[in-house]
């Protein structure tokens, strides 16, 4: 059967990358005719303006925001909302949202319940780990995966359950004129927080001639500050906050560097190589390895060490720009395909319930 109605379960609308993705595919099914309804915790965040109004938002009323064990809260009080609302499919965004899984299926058992993997679920491989993991996720009908590496860690992590290889979406705008010099203009984009591991973006650029720009805001946004200071940084780092628009800065970088400690696929590795601009990251995502195949396209660099870092970026800096070849690579991340492909696996789903 069509998943006719499909459920999207947001704890808010905050400037993350699981919300933006999550909007976008939303506009696209509703494009395509599919029923799209956004179930929310709260409808407080940056994102809420950007949902397509053809998209129902039902805000939990009162609101629950996000704190220590809010989740467990939010997953009953969404599965209150199930039967007026009769999804066909709820899709659970990635793994911040994978808590809610049994208590939607305590509360409804009609509808498929999919999660998206947006990161490998288990960064620390403990068995008691993956007993948590699975026991929290026992009511998930199929896991979609982000990239073929997740896809396998999830298989032999949950052997017999249903898995799908399947891409974000990352919606790239036409390419900016591009303004580089050919220099070292160092781009770095993301949430100031650990898993993004910004002090080593501050501890790279140490180590090497050049200029970084970072793009973002998060909970490490006034240590940053202090760090530049103490290690004497002003003139070599800049912080302009959230940028809601990228492609400027990315017209004018030399090399996007990500800093990571893990992933489940960054966007903003497609969206600088769909610009022409190549990618210097630590290897903490599957995917990088499917984008980064060429020379041109940049390096993965297998230490945390900032002087390895910086010579990659050196390196990429200096060799010959690629950008048709580099666009090329960026080609199988386009909006509709990657939506299309999340309906008919929903559709296959929802026949073998």
């Amino acid at each position: 059967m069509t998943a006719r109605r499909i459920l999207i379960c947001l704890h808010d609308f905050s400037r993350g990358g699981t919300e933006r993705i999550a909007i976008g595919l939303a506009a696209s099914w509703v494009e395509a005719g599919r029923d799209v309804t956004i179930l929310c915790g709260s409808g407080e965040g940056g994102l809420r303006d950007t949902v397509d109004p053809r998209v129902t938002v039902v805000a939990l009323d009162p609101p629950v925001r996000r704190g220590f064990l809010s989740r467990f809260r939010l997953g009953r009080e969404m599965g209150k909302k199930l039967g007026a609302l009769c999804p066909d499919v709820i899709f659970l965004p990635g793994n911040f949202h994978f808590l809610l899984a049994n208590a939607l299926r305590r509360a409804d058992p009609r509808p498929v319940i999919v999660l998206k993997i947006s990161n490998p679920p288990l960064p620390a491989s403990a068995p008691v780990a993956k007993l948590v993991f699975r026991h929290f996720t026992r009511a998930v009908d199929g896991f979609a995966a982000m990239n073929g590496g997740l896809a396998r860690e999830l298989e032999a992590l949950l052997p017999g359950r249903a898995v799908a290889a399947l891409h974000d979406p990352v919606y790239i705008r036409p390419a900016a004129v591009a303004s580089h010099t050919g220099g070292r203009n160092i781009l770095w984009i993301g949430r100031l927080e650990s898993q993004k591991d910004p002090q080593l973006a501050l501890q790279t650029i140490q180590n090497m001639d050049g200029h970084l720009t970072m793009l973002g805001d998060g909970a490490l946004g006034e240590e940053m500050k202090r760090q530049i200071s103490a290690m004497g940084l002003e003139g070599k780092v800049t912080l302009p906050g959230y940028a809601p628009q990228i492609e400027p800065y990315l017209a004018a970088a030399d090399a996007l560097l990500i800093t990571s400690r893990y992933e489940g696929g960054p966007a903003v590795a497609v969206e600088a190589l769909a610009q022409g601009v190549p990618v210097v990251s630590t290897d903490c995502s599957y995917l990088l390895h499917d984008l980064i195949t060429t020379a041109e396209a940049g390096r993965i660099v297998a230490s945390r060490d900032p002087r390895d870092l910086a010579s990659a970026l050196a390196a990429v800096c200096e060799q010959p720009r690629a950008p048709e070849k580099l666009r090329a690579l960026a080609a199988p991340f386009e909006p509709r395909a990657c939506a299309k492909a999340y309906l008919d696996w929903f559709d296959t789903l929802t026949r073998h319930g």
